[in-house]
């Protein structure tokens, strides 16, 4: 504990400073941009375009809120939330899959499954 004086209007006021217990911010390990470190380091050298880049990291996220390591790719959600065309998100899908960063589970007529590799 250490003792000030503050002059506040006009009179000196005594503070006693009390020790913090809140531990010190620490660094994250594994810094956190939309997606980790890592899977933009993979991905960023394989994309043509910043749709492309958008929609990767995009693919992680959706990963992420869909907690399953298989995930549909809506459209209605892709355009709403990225402002992306569904022709943006094949073509972005068939090269990522051509990559091997991901793979595509087709069932007929529903929707794609995705993987990240």
């Amino acid at each position: 504990m250490t003792t000030e004086y503050v002059i506040r209007d006009g009179q000196r006021i005594e503070v006693t400073i009390l020790p913090s217990r809140v531990a010190p911010r620490r660094r994250r390990a594994n810094p956190h941009i939309g997606c980790p470190i890592e899977w933009l380091k993979r991905v960023l050298p394989l994309v043509q375009s910043k749709e492309q880049l958008a929609f990767a990291i995009w693919l992680h996220r959706r990963r992420a809120v869909c907690r399953s390591n298989l995930f549909t790719v809506p459209n209605d959600t892709l355009g709403e939330e990225l402002g992306l065309s569904r022709k943006v998100k094949y073509r972005a899908l068939r090269h990522l899959e051509k990559a091997k960063i991901i793979t595509l589970t087709r069932n007929g007529r529903r929707a794609l499954s995705v993987k990240l590799l």
